[in-house]
């Protein structure tokens, strides 16, 4: 159904988190996030993939800041294998649903000064419709 990728650099997270503090932090991710990523020795580096994850996502559903979606509306988490995955609420997830999309896979890279974060979601094709019969020819036997 669509696809997204967003690279952040982290100095450009430090300085927005430097400049407007937990007012940035609040608005931008959930508390969940905020958790994860402040418990590594340099968050600023796990919240840019976040950041990034969540653009990637908004240019996968081709809204990118239009149609009312919320940063918070887009979670990431961790699966026990630590593999990346996201959750979406509010609006996203009604735009989701509108477009079909039925399963969201996720990758997040990190560098020394560097994020990236890929969104790929996926859409279940309708079942094919069953031929027709064209009128008066029989079935071959």
């Amino acid at each position: 159904m669509g696809i997204g990728a967003d690279i952040v650099k982290r100095a450009r997270i430090e300085s927005a988190i430097t400049r407007w503090g937990q007012r940035f932090t609040n608005r931008i991710f959930t508390p969940r996030e905020q958790t994860y990523c402040f418990k590594f020795r340099d968050p600023y580096l796990h919240l840019a993939g976040r950041f990034a994850v969540k653009e990637a996502l908004f240019k996968a559903l081709g809204t990118g800041w239009s149609r009312g979606v919320a940063w918070k509306e887009i979670e990431t988490t961790n699966a026990p294998s630590g593999r990346p995955q996201v959750a979406v609420t509010g609006r996203v997830q009604e735009l989701l649903a509108q477009q079909g999309g039925d399963e969201i896979f996720v990758t997040i890279s990190h560098d020394t000064d560097y994020s990236i974060g890929q969104v790929i979601i996926t859409r279940t094709p309708s079942l094919p419709s069953r031929p027709r019969k064209k009128p008066g020819r029989k079935a071959a036997r």
